[in-house]
């Protein structure tokens, strides 16, 4: 491979944009170029009002036949940890009341007993595990642009406190918006418009008037990106082709019209100057391409830390009559078969009425789709990006009908450079959800002596390789 020294920002300003360009710049930085290595990112994921356990919960040991709930990962049960039984002592809540400690799931520390409204939905005083590996990863890496990439999907702009639609947090009274608009996070990252506080993203009218005209921003630097890889390897040249291709596939997506489909409860509104409704009707794909973006953006070295939370608090914010099988119309719990009504009220009557079983599976399929995108991204070093990747799928919920706080369910995948040990069922009782946060802070090189914690943010090698 030719060598040569390049500034990052005079490239940049001298294509004209900017994240358009980081898919070459990550394959070229020093830090990849030694041994061919890849740096290890990290994805934390969370949902609401738990999983129906007898369809869920494999037994402890080995990954062998996968229950119901879980058969959409059979692929990938060799790359994950199950953990069914996590407790969350510092919840200072009913126990039975789980609704309030959505703010607090990734902190697992203190919380401000003023907050909230004074029964539940405190808010954390502590950084949440996505905040705290980022800071360290940025403090090491100072040319990552963005911290952490913030996705919401029904969450983050319902309800009248912060602890009940946010569960991110940088620290006390600073919470992490998560972005709901795709195409909003998309112009930030291939059109070099810069991030504005934690998820949202300025309008880029020149980005606009690109996807309108139904332009590539690829091709609005084509030359500059012949000439640039005319001075690479015939290794580096394949990578960079790849990550166009990618580019190119996304931005066909994006350019697709989507068609309205359902009625959001005014709980979200679109941006009329773009093609994309955000509705729950539209959730499977606006929950594709946040899951594609996330990993875009990872694998340009954009970021190292994405989160996405899908569902606020009290599960209201979705209808899920768009899994087939599950109706519109509630259980008499809600006016419609959203995670709340699921929650309380999972079987309908007659042979075929889990819904709430058949929602578990069909998220599943979406984490399956997630761990699929991961998998088949080639890697410096010859790997996958779940080979150098951990993400965190979590829920801060025991079983929507139960509504506890203390035997929660939990999955880690990818084996983070072989830190973890997959394959397996954890029973985890009585462990609190500080030590798996401490184990993959540790793997993704954070040097701490406990999480948020001292007597319950112990180590767990029982989760490493």
């Amino acid at each position: 491979m030719n060598k040569w020294e390049v500034s990052r920002r005079d490239l940049l300003k001298s294509l004209g944009v900017g994240g358009a360009c980081l898919p070459f710049l990550s394959a070229s930085r020093t830090s990849y170029a030694q041994g061919g290595d890849a740096p290890k990112r990290m994805i934390v994921h969370l949902q609401t009002e738990g999983y129906r356990k007898e369809n869920w919960l494999p037994p402890a040991g080995p990954l062998n036949t996968l229950p119901s709930s879980l058969q959409p990962l059979e692929e990938f049960k060799n790359d994950l940890i199950v953990m069914g039984n996590l407790t969350n002592p510092k919840f200072p809540g009913c126990q039975r009341w789980a609704h309030g400690s959505y703010g607090g799931i990734f902190t697992g520390g203190p919380v401000d007993p003023n907050s909230g409204n004074g029964k539940e939905y405190w808010e954390p005083t502590v950084p949440s595990l996505d905040q705290i590996v980022a800071t360290e990863i940025q403090k090491a890496n100072p040319q990552i642009t963005q911290k952490t990439l913030a996705f919401g999907i029904g969450a983050g702009n319902t309800g009248r406190y912060p602890g009940s639609n946010r569960c991110f947090w940088a620290g006390a009274k600073q919470s992490i918006t998560p972005e709901t608009d795709p195409y909003k996070v998309y112009s930030s990252i291939f059109a070099g418009r810069p991030m504005t506080g934690a998820g949202g993203a300025m309008p880029d009218p020149a980005a606009d008037k690109l996807r309108i005209e139904r332009k590539s921003l690829l091709d609005f630097v084509g030359k500059d990106l012949e000439r640039f890889k005319a001075r690479l390897g015939q290794e580096d040249k394949m990578l960079i082709d790849g990550h166009l291709e990618s580019v190119r596939q996304l931005e066909r997506k994006l350019g697709a019209e989507i068609k309205d489909g359902g009625n959001c409860g005014g709980l979200f509104s679109g941006d009329p100057a773009k093609p994309v409704a955000i509705t729950t009707a539209n959730t499977p794909m606006l929950w594709t391409l946040q899951m594609q973006l996330i990993v875009m953006a990872l694998k340009c070295d954009v970021t190292r830390v994405g989160t996405t939370q899908v569902g606020d608090s009290t599960g209201g914010a979705i209808i899920f009559d768009f899994v087939p099988g599950v109706p519109r119309e509630g259980n008499g719990y809600q006016r419609f078969r959203d995670w709340h009504d699921l929650g309380h009220r999972p079987v309908r009557p007659g042979p075929d009425g889990d819904d709430k079983s058949r929602v578990d599976k069909w998220t599943m399929g979406k984490f399956a789709e997630l761990l699929g995108y991961l998998k088949k991204t080639p890697d410096a070093g010859g790997g996958t990006m779940l080979d150098s990747t951990v993400v965190l799928w979590g829920n801060h919920m025991e079983d929507g009908s139960s509504h506890g706080a203390q035997a929660m369910p939990w999955i880690i995948a990818g084996k983070s450079k072989g830190y973890f040990k997959t394959g397996v069922s954890i029973p985890t009782p009585n462990r609190a959800i500080n030590g798996p946060m401490m184990e993959i802070a540790t793997a993704m090189g954070v040097k701490l002596d406990h999480f948020n914690d001292p007597a319950l943010g112990k180590p767990m090698p029982e989760l490493r390789a």
